[in-house]
């Protein structure tokens, strides 16, 4: 854990050249127009209230501008809000995540508005600027850290990766919403470029604080992230020990913040109340109606082993909102379900296990959500083709997706066959990283919620494959252009 700097290496960098500064200051400035675009535009462009966004805004009473027979807590997928107001609830629901640094700045700011004499309502760009900033502020600064080390080519791809896949409108739709994915996509992005960055460098309490920070966020972000930075520092773990034989500081601090990530996930699951309860019983009925029982060869059969009335067939392929009542009620037996259950009957069915891991590899499809609305005002209505986003292209040609989501898989495949597990191979270690967070991320998604929202909440999932697709190629070029 004790890393040092090597004092053989040359203090002296090489010099970065005009064109290369010009080329990335247009990708980051290319970037922060589409996002800025999105962020602007009228009317509201944003994903809708899947109910998800309420767990958040409640720990503030603040609820979107609405009639007042609207129940404050009620979701509106059809379409996003932009004016908010605080309406004081007896509702206790509350979701802890780092989400709420974002939320809690911008809440600020709209009660300074109101002491100096503001209106009630309040407009959700404030947080979407907020985050636009922090977008903007981690792109120049990880730029300028590959600059500083004379990485001129790195920093060139950073780029491309900055205004292609993190300013999409496949991310930039979360601006303006209270929904988590975005804290967790600054937090996982921050971390992989920074693992990058500091490869080869010295420990440093500041270094070491960051990172750790990082993995707190993101395993702090969103239940379904609970575990990723712990993956992640394993494969830190592993990388050290096979080459150096110990553990390099990078490992110790990414491993640090995920142990404390997961242990505030861990006491938010065990809070008593109606919140926790009712995620429970909304992600064990999607995990039954919408993952097993549709991919089960025999439904009844099933629904005997694990204990339910076989009466909640007829539930087959439905969400959890759409039961007649709450899910523990709608079908007899399913307050007895457990994760255990899950694992055993996925253990026992190597046919079902191999059918569900297939259909959530598939219902990763659309990257732009289709189920609520992007256009504040309409039902249901989409991002128009206008805008272009990467989006558009995976739906309209799954091919593409898969090629894709395979690139990740088939380069860590390659790398280890080229390089081995003991020599030292960055982009080796980065396909690792990727192909670990993609499994992770889908695995965690699928036996948490079913196939419910795989798309949403496998958001981090197709960023990885194609950032990885990109740096990839930059890779690839950069070695087909040396000479033999």
């Amino acid at each position: 854990m004790h890393d040092t700097a090597d004092p053989r290496q040359p203090r002296d960098r090489p010099p970065v050249r005009g064109w290369a500064l010009w080329l990335v200051a247009a990708l980051l400035a290319l970037g922060l127009v589409r996002a800025f675009a999105i962020w602007a535009h009228e009317p509201l462009y944003a994903y809708a209230n899947s109910y998800d966004q309420v767990r958040y805004t409640a720990c503030f009473d603040l609820y979107p501008d609405r009639p007042a027979d609207v129940p404050p807590t009620q979701n509106s997928p059809e379409a996003p809000f932009e004016r908010f107001r605080f309406l004081a609830t007896t509702d206790p629901m509350c979701y802890w995540s780092s989400e709420l640094v974002f939320q809690g700045l911008a809440v600020a700011g709209y009660h300074l508005a109101e002491a100096f004499g503001g209106g009630p309502l309040h407009s959700v760009r404030w947080l979407g600027l907020l985050r636009l900033a922090a977008l903007a502020a981690l792109g120049v600064a990880l730029t300028a850290g590959f600059l500083r080390r004379g990485r001129t080519g790195a920093a060139v791809v950073h780029g491309v990766v900055f205004a292609v896949v993190l300013a999409d409108p496949g991310n930039t739709l979360y601006l303006n919403t209270f929904y988590a994915e975005w804290t967790a996509l600054l937090a996982a992005y921050a971390l992989f470029t920074l693992l990058l960055l500091w490869h080869d460098q010295p420990r440093s309490r500041g270094r070491f604080f960051v990172l750790a920070l990082l993995a707190f966020a993101l395993a702090a972000s969103k239940i379904q992230h609970l575990l990723l930075p712990l993956a992640l520092a394993l494969v830190l773990l592993a990388a050290d020990r096979l080459r150096l034989r110990r553990t390099g500081w990078r490992a110790a601090a990414v491993l640090i913040g995920a142990l404390a990530g997961l242990w505030m996930q861990f006491i938010q699951l065990q809070r008593p109340g109606a919140m926790v309860d009712s995620i429970r019983q909304y992600n064990h009925a999607h995990v039954v109606f919408t993952a097993l029982l549709p991919m089960a060869g025999d439904r009844r059969a099933l629904l005997d082993e694990l204990g339910l009335d076989r009466a909640c067939e007829a539930f087959t392929g439905l969400h959890a909102w759409q039961l007649p009542d709450m899910p523990d009620r709608a079908c007899p037996g399913l307050v007895n379900f457990t994760r255990g259950k899950e694992l055993a009957t996925l253990l026992r069915h190597p046919g079902l296990t191999a059918r569900l891991a297939w259909g959530g590899v598939k219902a990763l499809d659309p990257w732009l959500a289709r189920n609520i609305g992007h256009v504040e005002g309409a039902s249901f209505a989409l991002l128009p083709a206008s805008q272009p986003s990467l989006g558009h292209l995976l739906h309209a040609w799954p091919a593409l997706q898969w090629l894709i989501l395979a690139v990740p898989l088939a380069g860590l495949g390659l790398l280890l066959a080229r390089h081995g597990l003991r020599r030292v191979s960055v982009l080796r270690d980065y396909a690792a990283l990727t192909a670990v967070t993609m499994g992770v991320t889908l695995t965690i998604t699928v036996l948490g919620d079913g196939l419910a929202d795989v798309a949403k909440q496998g958001h981090l999932l197709v960023n990885a494959a194609l950032v990885f697709a990109i740096v990839g190629l930059a890779a690839l070029t950069e070695r087909m252009r040396r000479p033999r």
